[in-house]
């Protein structure tokens, strides 16, 4: 019951963003792969912590390892897509726009808002009790 009630926050998560000036993912089309984009920020996360990178904490070109680590994974989805592209991929694909394949799962981890002091301020906010955690 806990799993199905964190599924359907993500899925209103999603199903919230507007692409395109006016559409919408289908977040229940959507939410298998997306749990999977938020499993797999959250686990990647608890291994690289593990590292000796992360354990030095040097910053390399003004950027801690949390911060290289989180925009090493939102450079792995540059890409731009066409609007005629990116809106038949709202009706038809089972995996989330790009930019919110990026933006949706980190909107919901704790350490990305303190990596980037992110707060009520910024457009990619979510309150703390509003964050999907899934595991």
């Amino acid at each position: 019951m806990k799993f199905k009630t964190k599924a359907n926050a993500l899925v209103a998560q999603f199903n919230a963003y507007t692409v395109l000036d006016s559409l919408h993912p289908n977040g229940e089309a959507t939410l298998g792969e997306n749990i999977a984009d938020l499993g797999g920020i959250v686990i990647a996360l608890d291994a690289f912590k593990k590292t000796k990178q992360f354990k030095e904490g040097k910053n390399i070109n003004g950027l801690t390892p949390l911060q290289r680590y989180f925009l090493g994974y939102a450079y792995g989805w540059m890409q731009t897509r066409r609007p005629e592209k990116l809106a038949a991929q709202l009706l038809t694909d089972v995996h989330a726009p790009i930019f919110l394949r990026v933006n949706g799962p980190m909107s919901n981890c704790d350490e990305w808002y303190q990596t980037f002091k992110v707060d009520s301020t910024h457009k990619m906010y979510r309150d703390s009790a509003s964050r999907v955690r899934i595991w």
